[in-house]
């Protein structure tokens, strides 16, 4: 049991170094180059990142699930440099599928339940709440970013990479299948929304 513990806190670290890597190289490739192409693998570099950076609260005296890291918060890394936007995108539609699936736990009490510094638990019902709509206003978020950082067809091709690192992410966490069938409803209403506008 204590072997299965300590495996698993070695697992998490390297997840979160693993993590923290991904979103420096984002960073530099963001800083160093105003190429729409080089820009768009930061995107998807900076998704990578989002989806595990959440849990950095882990190895912070925070407690599992506080409301600093399960949040938008992350994303005022792009207010220090404007270049840093495309970063920004990805970050956010990364924490966003991260959110999506803390959104589904096995059961919402105790460790899985969201806390706020000087608050405590949030209790069920209110971290429910907090990771859903997190959840959306980041995947929003870095849609409507990702949108205005690169030109179209880049960003629809970055898109589908973050799909696929979406997918990838939520087939393999706990809570993502339930997540994947939100996402997958939400694109599907999406899609039949603008066929339908096209036909009229």
């Amino acid at each position: 049991m204590l072997g299965r513990r300590l495996a698993g806190r070695k697992g998490i670290r390297v997840g979160l170094l693993g993590s923290l890597v991904w979103l420096v190289v984002a960073i530099l490739l963001a800083d160093r180059s105003p190429r729409p192409a080089v820009q768009a693998v930061a995107v998807v570099c900076a998704g990578l990142s989002g989806t595990t950076l959440p849990d950095l609260d882990l190895l912070l005296p925070l407690g599992h699930r506080s409301g600093l890291t399960h949040s938008l918060l992350p994303l005022a890394l792009a207010l220090f440099a404007t270049r840093w936007r495309p970063v920004m995108a990805g970050l956010a539609i990364g924490i966003g599928l991260h959110l999506a699936a803390d959104t589904f736990p096995n059961a919402m009490r105790g460790f899985a339940t969201v806390k706020l510094p000087g608050v405590g638990s949030l209790g069920a019902t209110g971290s429910y709440a907090w990771l859903g709509m997190q959840a959306l206003a980041a995947t929003l978020a870095g849609a409507v970013l990702l949108a205005a950082a690169l030109p179209i067809r880049l960003a629809l091709v970055t898109a589908a990479a973050l799909a696929m690192v979406g997918i990838a992410y939520l087939f393999a966490t706990d809570g993502g299948w339930p997540a994947l069938a939100v996402y997958g409803a939400f694109g599907w209403l999406a899609i039949r929304r603008r066929t339908v506008r096209v036909a009229s």
